[in-house]
């Protein structure tokens, strides 16, 4: 799942499309909800017996929560450093 690109603009593309199939996706709850349904419903449209479909269902779902948790720490002002370190100090 490495070498994947998120951007804003991809977000924003695929918000468009979903509104485009819902007027009501303009609400983002309603797209994000579009979003989580459709991983599920993809995920059940591949053949079975490749892999465990469940459990790669419940992988992507950490995934999830890992870019959620790196973009949030994004968000947050970084501390300026002070001061000057020596050896041994």
């Amino acid at each position: 799942m490495s070498g994947i690109q998120l951007s804003d603009a991809l977000i924003e593309d695929v918000k468009k499309a979903i509104k485009q199939h819902d007027y009501t996706a303009g609400d983002d709850m309603v797209a994000v909800q579009y979003m989580a349904a459709s991983i599920g419903y993809f995920m059940s449209a591949l053949p079975d017996g490749q892999f465990d479909k469940k459990q790669v269902l419940s992988q992507l779902a950490e995934f999830s929560l890992q870019v959620f948790d790196q973009m949030e720490a994004d968000k947050k002002p970084k501390e300026e450093a002070y001061g000057v370190w020596k050896p041994g100090s």
